[in-house]
């Protein structure tokens, strides 16, 4: 079986007020490397080149790992200042690491430096496995243009169970993000170098999503509660249910409901065009408009648009989302696993950031959860084979 996680670096914002922290993945997978392998992943240095040109941050772990970023339009003095905050912290929950130093995360080019900045922490995390025990691991660039992310995969005895566990970051270069062309499971570009061997490709598979405020399913919600998406049609409900499983033997709350990620033939496509009518719309009543105060409302109006609601378009291309969805599963394979918060939590916070025990809550329904897939491995394998893609989806990432 496999465990996949990704940060898609930048992509905290998505359509009708939907909120995340999209690392979650991406901590619990090096969480278990890093229970597997003992490593430590402190910060230890962070180097920014300052200016508008060639302006960049390098983030250093203790144990030498090192990743780096650019951003497009600059860093300033006080930006390299603020970014020294991250020192001496473990680079796991790279998305809170960044709104620690920022106080906010924005992705579409709307605040390039703390998307930079977790890159670069991210990375570094990666790196840092990669460098101590190459024996171990696969690694790899996402190798598509314009990203800059990694990806990292070993196979781990979990619970007794060799599991295949990949770890990624996507990132765009210049700290635009997001472009997760490669979430998920998707089997394409410099992941393939990583899948291939670890069998990822042909295995069930649970794919860790992020910490998630979305409308309506948050509303009622008293307590966090585990997100839970399989479509019968397109993904693998057994792994589904045996995270339902794996949540109820932890007492945690989780909702299962049938009909999410179901594909829809043009829906991107639609959205996308449905995105840009309404940045048309704004750009007209900005041009129609005479006095500042209506201008100025107007122009803010645009750009909480563009930075918050068009991240639902900007991450992936229109016809590899119909494949895949939203969280990148490839068919027949996989189940999807997320945290949704309460509303009151958004109150206070504006934005859902992971905690260390979220992390350590998620590496304990991985482990629950490879437990209770190891029982119905068989029938999730069947029920895969069924439906799974043969070849890589290289001529869908545009």
């Amino acid at each position: 079986m496999g465990i996949v996680g990704h940060a898609g670096c930048g992509h905290a914002h998505s359509n009708n007020g939907f909120l995340q922290d999209d690392s979650g993945g991406l901590a619990a997978t090096l969480a278990l490397f890093q229970e597997a392998f003992c490593l430590p992943l402190s910060i230890v240095r962070v180097d920014v080149s300052v200016g508008r040109e060639n302006a960049d941050i390098s983030v250093t772990t203790a144990c030498g790992g090192i990743g780096s970023s650019s951003a497009k339009r600059g860093i300033t003095p006080h930006e390299a200042r603020l970014a020294q905050s991250v020192l001496g912290q473990e680079a796991i929950r790279t998305q809170a690491l960044a709104m620690q130093a920022f106080g906010r995360m924005y992705g579409q080019g709307a605040d390039e430096v703390p998307v930079a900045l977790q890159i670069a922490i991210a990375n570094a995390a990666m790196d840092s496995f990669a460098k101590c025990f190459p024996e171990r691991f696969h690694f790899a660039d996402e190798g598509i243009a314009g990203n800059c992310g990694k990806v990292l995969g070993a196979v781990l005895d979990i619970e007794g169970a060799p599991v295949s566990v990949m770890a990624l970051s996507n990132a765009t270069e210049g700290g635009l993000g997001p472009v997760e062309e490669l979430e998920g499971n998707v089997f394409a570009g410099g992941k393939v170098n990583v899948m291939a061997p670890l069998l990822l490709d042909r295995l069930p598979t649970i794919i860790v999503e992020g910490k998630v405020f979305t409308t309506p399913v948050c509303l009622g919600l008293a307590h966090q509660t585990w997100l839970v998406r399989a479509h019968a049609d397109h993904d693998n409900p057994v792994v589904a249910e045996a995270l339902m499983q794996a949540a109820k033997h932890l007492q945690q709350p989780a909702i299962y409901p049938r009909d999410a990620l179901k594909r829809e033939k043009g829906g991107m496509a639609a959205l996308t065009k449905k995105c840009g009518d309404t940045i048309a719309a704004l750009g007209q009543r900005i041009g129609c408009s005479t006095g500042a105060f209506e201008k100025t409302r107007a122009l803010a109006e645009l750009i909480a648009f563009a930075s918050q609601e068009a991240g639902a378009v900007s991450f992936m291309s229109d016809k590899l989302h119909e494949l895949v969805g939203g969280p990148g599963a490839m068919p027949g394979t996989a189940a999807v696993l997320s945290a949704l918060v309460t509303k009151q939590y958004i109150d206070v916070h504006v934005q859902p950031f992971l905690s260390e025990g979220d992390v350590r809550d998620y590496v304990n329904i991985l482990k629950a959860s490879v437990t209770k897939l190891k029982a119905v491995l068989p029938e999730a394998t069947r029920h895969m084979e069924r439906l799974r893609y043969q070849g890589n989806l290289n001529h869908l990432c545009t």
